[in-house]
């Protein structure tokens, strides 16, 4: 039995949120006993509801969905198939998920594409939300590329919400500790950097491009990684939804509503100091605090 998985963009975003729908929704397949799992992204309108998707053209949402939305399912073994959908759907396959889709004519709808929509699964042992891995094509490109001294570092330099993005100042101090050590440190830049302004190339740190284009090879370094370190930032996804080591920093910032206090304890149901609750016992850790070296480096305890 398969399970049919609608991700409509007329009720949910073009963005990385889409990991947490398909991390529900494998959840989803995993309760009904399915052994594998459709994925259907319908992209024939687009939500224009928040101010960042006010501000993004339909040109790059629909660049969005070939580009980063059709590359996430994979990364869930149990996946089987991709549909892109530019057209309204005529009929859905049953079983699927997610229920009440398609919604009546004129009826308001929301994708469950949050994280508080996987609370009902936490403690659940026989379900797996840490389900993402990279495919063995990628594991073998990363094993051939790198020893087993790598820690990766992944940088935000997002012209949206700007107080969120790394203060690479610092994270150069950290990758010369790390360099100067037994460590290989890897930077991974942001990807509108990359296409870009370029900031990441002012300092002389040893970058990984095809981590920045392809999701794939991103997450077989991040297992490859001794640990990943970052800012809270939209693609830690394939982090959080996995079984990698990470140290995620400047998870609180209260100048931003959706990284703010609030918005953790409703949408992720927790509070300052707390990790994920499905993350695993060790390794796993979000930092509340700044991203500056000195931070870092006792987070590390380097």
């Amino acid at each position: 039995m398969k399970l049919n998985v609608y991700y409509d963009l007329k009720y949910a975003p073009a963005t990385f949120d889409f990991s947490t729908f398909l991390v529900l929704s494998n959840a989803v397949r995993q309760t009904i006993g399915s052994e594998s799992m459709s994925v259907n992204i319908i992209c024939n309108q687009y939500r224009n509801w928040s101010v960042r998707e006010k501000t993004t053209t339909a040109s790059e949402k629909r660049w969005r969905v070939t580009n980063i939305l059709s590359r996430l399912p994979f990364l869930i073994p149990e996946v089987s198939s991709l549909d892109i959908n530019e057209s309204s759907l005529e009929r859905i396959s049953l079983p699927a998920f997610p229920g009440g889709y398609p919604p009546k004519d004129g009826a308001e709808y929301k994708m469950p594409y949050e994280s508080s929509n996987l609370a009902s699964f936490y403690g659940n042992d026989s379900i797996n939300l840490r389900p993402f891995k990279s495919t063995e094509g990628a594991k073998n490109i990363i094993d051939n590329s790198f020893d087993d001294n790598v820690i990766s570092i992944s940088l935000r330099t997002s012209k949206f919400q700007t107080a969120r993005n790394s203060n690479m100042k610092e994270w150069y101090k950290v990758y010369q500790e790390l360099k100067s050590s037994k460590f290989r440190p890897i930077v991974i830049p942001d990807f509108e950097d990359y296409t870009g302004d370029k900031l990441y190339t002012k300092y002389d740190w040893e970058i990984y491009a095809p981590a920045v284009m392809d999701m794939d090879l991103r997450m077989a370094l991040y297992e490859k990684s001794t640990d990943n370190l970052c800012v809270n930032n939209g693609i830690n996804g394939l982090l959080i939804f996995s079984d990698c080591r990470y140290n995620i920093f400047k998870y609180l910032n209260n100048e931003v509503s959706t990284v703010s206090e609030e918005f953790h304890l409703r949408i992720h149901g927790i509070r300052k100091g707390e990790n994920y609750k499905f993350s695993a016992p060790t390794g796993q850790n979000l930092i509340w605090e700044a991203d500056s070296a000195e931070i870092i480096l006792r987070t590390i305890k380097l």
